[in-house]
């Protein structure tokens, strides 16, 4: 019963909220009527009209009273209180339009810009793949203890056969590799990328098709393979969503497949592949250990940690390495989680972009406690007038909290807005051929929990400051307050506030030397790719069928006809093969070699270069220049001595004391079956993807020596590239209508494409600079404003002891540049470390610069002489009359 009556005690005082009016005028309504029956007793009892209507109100308690009792008894006290402060503190806030915009504008860019960073380094780099138990997939490598690049991420078939059969750290072990596939419909040839996998692949990831069935175990044999899963992608856009499309017949690459399964729409592991074959080896082929050509990922059991798999392997390649010494010596097998995969390139980007992020928000907190303190200080003496007639410090903390909270919560609206606006731009400023390599890119939104977090702790901040201040006011003297004029701010809180306003001009010198540095190695990177005068060229890739062209010879000879066709046409000016161009944001093959005459080195210290397979023209294309010696002719074909160019950086580290010209060397350790190849020529170093150094060594083979069936043409023109995609399309379809032209595209689009990221980058550290720069200026701005405020009765006194106006404005301008001066002594140091760190990290895009530091340090003096050059103004204006008045 008293659990009822409690609740309905409740729900009458929450009613009594929404109706305020209502109720107070039927109470107004009830006490009149039971005054006038009062009035109406004591008349009976013969007072007269005045004593009656005394004893009346007596016997009511007051009739103000009684409606104060019996509000506080029909609705909450303490909900209408804190609506009453928010009420209030709206008011305020309308009335200072310039202090609530900044305040709001400063927390909108200290919480957008982290919620932005940290929603892509949470899809990015924490989950870019939606797999069930992410961390316990793993990538299996094998390298030979030496820095091959890309190529140290494969494992030979015979050695991922012992991963399952020899340990126990896996529940299952798949291996695929991937590559084009001309794909023939409706008598046109294009060409999708897909991956030969073995049938356990999509059991290890735990997915399964939306539509069909996964491979059957006997469909990794040779013969049995003819069997497809294909994208959702894939069956949309290629097929237009057919009815029906499982169980018919595709053809890829001169063989008729069967689509047995439709992935769901969300899954295109590994990016961006659209099919999915059997890996069907012979027996010969599955106990090959000698060719590391397969990509291996397994799930490690639920006992099995990351630490004990190293360890497992460590033990199995020293076993491997003892049974199978010709092909294992020297090989280490490494495991590396799957969502680490592009840590390399990745993570250096967004950490340096979260460190930005984080100065920034560090700078925003530093601007809003100088805000709020200028703000603390004008109502002092308002607070203190509260507190005097009676409220507590709960009271006064109310008061301050719900005009700081009405900020955060505007603040983390307009957070919100800037968080989803940039992931837009984000999304829209760097081209879909770069972002569809990038695991979980589409998955970049705005994250609600990281959003919620940031503005729960803002808001968090701002009652602990509100009570702080409360507590402050209780301490202290309240008859010096009020008492106080104008010039009554501690000295205390001056220096506190001068020393926020030294850390904000650090942390802006940090961020603007950040966004300096990154738009300066950007422009750098800009600059080193437009030696290949990309303007005019026009790149595109050719796949040969594989059982069309079953010898190297024949591919050799296939390319030789289309380079030979490509020249006559009009306009053309040079045509050239290459197995990788530059700025392909793929790594060239590193290979190991062995330089005649020398002794012979272990595996692990066997010197490697970058491999280069290209056709004569190649250099001249790309305006490569040759150093020393020739190029290659067209003498340097099957038959010949086998020749190689190499890199001035690769002749620089390996002949240092000579001439490598006429020198030999052939792939591979010194046991290696290669014939040995000599030097020719010496060319030019290029840089070849934008986190690679430039000075990397490259060696250079002619195509026509080392065939491949797969290779990028490319073509200088005299006029627009893109004219001459139609011409390029029918030539190969008269050399071969079952070969597809893709990746058709001018170099210059690459070379911009290739680069979008560190531009991306490059634009968003501008954006922290400009706001650190803002942030800076309004700090030194409003600190300079209160102190001059503050000093009016000094200035006063000055003026009026003779002191000229150009005194004052000194005197202004000296505080300004103190404060500066000891921001920027501070902030180079750091600076100057963390370029250090930047350019460690970067990937060499990013080197330490002093004169950008310079410039820096010194735009930030101009900001502060600008932001203090208005308050010292007005100082210089005050009349010393008023000002010795000045209150």
């Amino acid at each position: 019963m008293s659990a009822s009556r409690t609740m309905r005690s409740l729900l009458l005082r929450f009613r009594g909220l929404f109706q305020q009016k209502k109720l107070d005028q039927e109470l107004s309504l009830e006490l009149e009527c039971h005054l006038q029956l009062h009035i109406e007793d004591n008349l009976r009892s013969g007072m007269s009209l005045a004593e009656a209507r005394r004893n009346a109100l007596l016997r009511l308690g007051g009739i103000q009273q009684t409606k104060e009792n019996y509000r506080d008894i029909r609705g909450l006290p303490l909900v209408q209180s804190i609506l009453q402060d928010f009420r209030y503190a709206a008011r305020k806030l309308s009335r200072s339009p310039v202090f609530t915009c900044i305040v709001v504008l400063t927390l909108a860019l200290g919480i957008g810009a982290n919620t932005t960073i940290f929603s892509m380094v949470n899809a990015l780099l924490l989950r870019p793949y939606r797999f069930h138990n992410l961390d316990s997939l793993v990538l299996i490598w094998e390298n030979r203890g030496t820095d091959e690049g890309f190529d140290s991420r494969w494992i030979s078939p015979g050695d991922a056969a012992n991963l399952t059969s020899s340990t126990n750290l896996f529940q299952q072990v798949a291996r695929y590799q991937c590559r084009h596939f001309n794909l023939s419909s409706e008598s046109r040839i294009d060409v999708a990328r897909g991956c030969r996998v073995s049938t356990n692949f999509f059991q290890v990831l735990d997915v399964y098709p939306a539509q069909g069935r996964l491979f059957a175990t006997d469909e990794d044999r040779p013969g049995s393979d003819q069997v497809v899963i294909v994208s959702h992608s894939f069956w949309q856009t290629r097929f237009g969503g057919e009815p029906g499309f499982l169980g018919k017949t595709i053809r890829l690459s001169g063989r008729n497949y069967t689509v047995v399964g439709i992935m769901p729409k969300d899954f295109d592991y590994p990016v961006p592949m659209e099919l999915w074959l059997p890996l069907a080896l012979n027996p010969a082929e599955l106990a090959d250990r000698s060719d590391l050509s397969l990509a291996a990922l397994g799930r490690l059991r639920d006992e099995v940690t990351l630490p004990q798999a190293r360890l497992g392997l460590d033990a199995l390649s020293k076993q491997l390495a003892e049974l199978f010494p010709a092909t294992n010596s020297g090989r280490v097998l490494s495991v590396l989680q799957l969502r680490k995969e592009l840590y390399i390139y990745t993570l250096p980007l967004f950490l340096l972009l979260q460190a930005a992020a984080f100065f920034l928000l560090l700078l925003a907190c530093a601007n809003l406690a100088n805000l709020l303190f200028a703000r603390m200080i004008s109502r002092q003496r308002e607070l203190a007038v509260r507190s005097s007639l009676g409220a507590g410090v709960v009271r006064l903390a109310h008061l301050l909290t719900a005009e700081i909270l009405l900020l955060v919560l505007f603040g983390g609206a307009v957070a919100i807005a800037v968080s989803l606006w940039i992931v837009r731009v984000l999304h829209d400023s760097i081209s879909a051929e770069w972002t569809k390599w990038v695991p979980g890119w589409d998955g970049i939104q705005v994250d609600r929990n990281v959003l919620v977090f940031a503005i729960l702790l803002a808001a968090l901040l701002a009652l602990l400051f509100g009570f702080a201040t409360a507590l402050h006011i209780r301490r202290i003297n309240l008859n010096k307050v009020l008492k106080e004029t104008g010039r009554g701010a501690s000295p205390a809180r001056g220096r506190l506030r001068n020393a926020l306003v030294s850390v904000q001009m650090t942390l802006a010198l940090i961020l603007l030397v950040c966004a300096g540095l990154t738009i300066q190695g950007f422009n750098r990177l800009a600059a080193v790719y437009q030696g290949f005068q990309p303007d005019h060229v026009l790149k595109f890739e050719v796949g040969l069928p594989d059982g069309t062209y079953t010898s190297g010879s024949k591919a050799a000879n296939f390319f030789q006809s289309a380079l030979h066709g490509i020249s006559n046409l009009p306009g053309v000016s040079d045509a050239a093969l290459a197995s990788n161009l530059p700025a392909s944001n793929v790594e060239s093959a590193r290979t190991l070699f062995t330089i005649e005459g020398r002794p012979t080195l272990p595996a692990n210290e066997t010197p490697s270069a970058d491999l280069q397979i290209v056709s004569s023209a190649y250099f001249s294309v790309l305006r490569i220049p040759i150093v020393a010696g020739r190029f290659f002719a067209e003498a340097d074909n099957a038959d010949a001595a086998r020749v190689v160019i190499i890199s001035q950086s690769m002749a620089r580290r390996f002949w240092p004391a000579g001439d490598p010209l006429g020198q030999r060397f052939k792939l591979g350790a010194s046991d290696s079956s290669e014939p040995w190849a000599t030097v020719v020529g010496i060319v030019g170093d290029a840089r070849q993807n934008w986190w690679q150094s430039a000075t990397a060594p490259v060696m250079y083979q002619p195509y026509r020596q080392t065939p491949r069936r797969t290779l990028d043409f490319v073509m200088r023109v005299t006029t627009n590239p893109s004219g001459y995609g139609s011409a390029v399309r029918d030539l190969f379809s008269q050399l071969d209508p079952e070969t597809a032209v893709t990746e058709m595209n001018t170099l210059e689009t690459e070379v911009v494409d290739s680069i979008a990221i560190v531009h991306v980058m490059g634009i968003l550290m501008a954006i922290f600079g400009i706001v650190a720069l803002l942030l800076c200026s309004v700090g030194l701005y409003g600190i300079l404003a209160e102190n001059v405020a503050r000093r009016t009765h000094e200035f006063g006194i000055r003026l009026a002891l003779g002191a000229g106006p150009q005194t004052v404005l000194n005197l202004v301008l000296r505080h300004a540049l103190t404060l500066a001066a000891i921001g920027l002594c501070v902030g180079l140091p750091l600076a100057f470390a963390l370029s250090h760190i930047m350019a460690a990290l970067v990937f060499g895009v990013v080197s330490v610069s002093f004169p950008v530091l310079a410039e820096l340090a010194g735009l930030l003096l101009v900001v502060a002489v600008l932001a203090s050059y208005l308050p010292a103004r007005r100082a210089t204006k005050v009349d010393p009359m008023t000002a010795l008045h000045y209150d």
